[in-house]
């Protein structure tokens, strides 16, 4: 009578090397497509004084052409100015003061970006963005490291654990 074959398990680290191929490079291929962000219209403004400037491009760095430019009061939603863009993407606007605004920038076949400006915590944003940038990438950083140290650290245990 033959005995059953008995399948020797795989090691942890050729199963997790699979799985890595099948599935985590395939994800990031697909994840990570350049063509996700073709048409993605980035838009940059700034006040000069009372008069508001700015500027539209896709993400390849190609301008945003003579396209419309809506800005809206953010407390009521009335339509302030409107306007379109240069051949170069720019634009500027004169206002009378300096609301609390959001500018809209549609380049037609849903391709639209926007920009929000709140007067009433210019300082305190400006502050706590700064102090933020400061500790992000460090923190960032720091949990990074410990996330593969905990990661190898578990292996490491796992495989004395078994090699037995």
């Amino acid at each position: 009578m033959k005995s059953p074959v008995k399948h020797k398990p795989q090691p942890f680290l050729l199963v997790l090397s699979e799985v890595f191929v099948f599935f985590f490079i395939p994800s990031c291929f697909l994840l990570l497509s350049p063509d996700a962000y073709a048409h993605k219209i980035n838009l940059f403004c700034r006040f000069e004084g009372t008069t508001l400037h700015g500027e539209g491009f896709f993400s390849g760095g190609n301008p945003v052409k003579n396209s419309s430019i809506n800005i809206f009061d953010l407390e009521n939603g009335n339509l302030l100015a409107s306007t379109m863009t240069s051949d170069e993407g720019t634009f500027a606007v004169s206002l009378e003061e300096k609301p609390s605004i959001q500018v809209v920038l549609d380049a037609g076949q849903g391709h639209r970006a926007t920009w929000t400006w709140d007067n009433t915590s210019e300082e305190a944003g400006i502050s706590q963005n700064n102090l933020a940038d400061a500790q992000n990438p460090i923190l960032i950083i720091a949990a990074g490291l410990i996330a593969i140290a905990v990661f190898f650290g578990i292996l490491y245990f796992w495989k004395q654990r078994h090699a037995t």
